[in-house]
Parts: structure tokens; C-alpha cells; sequence
């Protein structure tokens, strides 16, 4: 289900005809900014479908989090990893994965970017020597350290503008998503 929202000047464009079929709204990157800046009227759609709005909302959030992220010199999914590493806590690669919400080919290439930054070491497990884990350098830790300080505060002036309770019911309904949804199988 879609609902229109128009935006802008006037509609310039003529009268449908009412008995003629409706194209489907197409609309490129970027193309909003444009129509604002040129004063042509823009239609927002708004999907309310499932996926559609949880992306919506991700992005609402994450739109305040990237400049954080881009100063301290991280990508989303950098800070995704670096944020589930601790100082004196190896963590296996799998596990990690998993925590950070990263498939696995994405992970190795995000862990060797680190280290070559020098913000995370890998080191040998002690029951395999052949696996090794995870962990937090001094120059990461302290890195986390100063990204998490920025984070938090902008957390806080996102949580205030959209309220500690929808927050919190937010969270928990996202946890009924999750908990219900995962291994289910569609009959």
C-alpha cells in the first residue's frame, strides 16, 4: 500500500484521463532534490509495507550516525565490527560475524582493512592454532573509546526527539519480529 504526499508548486501536468490505466510511480535517485530546487511538485510515496518501512526508519537513525562515523574515519560496517571487539576478550571470527550482523566475506575484508589500521589484532586461539580471533588494539580501543563518547550523545538527542517510550516499545517489538521470524519457514 502506497500513500502520495506532494510537495512543492503547483502540478503543472495536464488532467489524466480518468478512464485511461495509471503508470506506476518511478522515481530516480536524487530526483526529489531536483524537483525541490527547480519548484516542480515532487510526490513522497510511502510504502507501509514491512520491509520497506524498517529501511525507512534504519535510515532515519543512521542519517545522524554517518557523520559521526565518516569523522572517525569509519564506514557503518567498520564501527559494526569495532563496536563487538573488546581490549582483552578475543572473539572468534564466527561469532563476530554473527554479532555484527556481517556475512562472512564482508567480515574478512572489514578485519584485514582494520588491521592494516592497526585498530584490531588477530591472535592465535589457544585450544587451535591454526583459528585465530579478534581483539581490540590499544589504538582501536581508544578509537571506540572517542566514536562511542559522539555516538551516544547523538543516541541520546535521537532518543529525546523520538520519545524513551516509542523507543523502548520499538525495541521490543523488533524483538518479537526477530524471535517470531527466525527459523520460520514460509508453508
Amino acid at each position: 500500500m502506497r500513500t502520495r504526499l506532494k510537495t512543492g508548486g503547483a502540478d503543472h501536468r495536464p488532467p489524466r484521463d480518468s478512464n485511461a490505466q495509471k503508470e506506476p510511480a518511478r522515481r530516480a535517485p536524487g530526483h526529489a532534490e531536483g524537483a525541490r530546487r527547480s519548484g516542480m511538485t515532487q510526490e513522497i510515496v510511502f510504502e507501509t509495507g514491512l520491509p520497506v518501512a524498517l529501511l525507512r526508519a534504519r535510515e532515519a537513525v543512521m542519517f545522524h550516525m554517518r557523520p559521526i562515523l565518516r569523522a572517525h574515519g569509519f564506514t557503518e560496517q567498520q564501527w559494526r565490527v569495532m563496536r563487538k571487539l573488546h581490549p582483552s576478550v578475543p572473539i572468534d571470527k564466527t561469532t563476530l560475524s554473527s554479532r555484527a550482523t556481517l556475512l562472512m566475506p564482508s567480515l574478512l575484508r572489514i578485519l584485514r582493512d582494520l588491521e592494516e589500521m592497526e585498530l584490531i589484532r588477530l591472535v592465535s586461539s589457544a585450544r587451535n592454532p591454526r583459528l585465530s580471533r579478534v581483539i581490540l588494539s590499544a589504538k582501536g580501543a581508544a578509537a571506540v573509546a572517542r566514536t562511542s563518547a559522539d555516538i551516544e550523545r547523538a543516541m541520546k538527542a535521537v532518543r529525546t526527539r523520538i520519545g524513551e517510550a516509542s523507543v523502548a516499545q520499538l525495541l521490543e517489538l523488533l524483538q518479537t519480529v526477530e524471535s517470531r521470524l527466525t527459523g520460520f519457514s514460509l508453508p
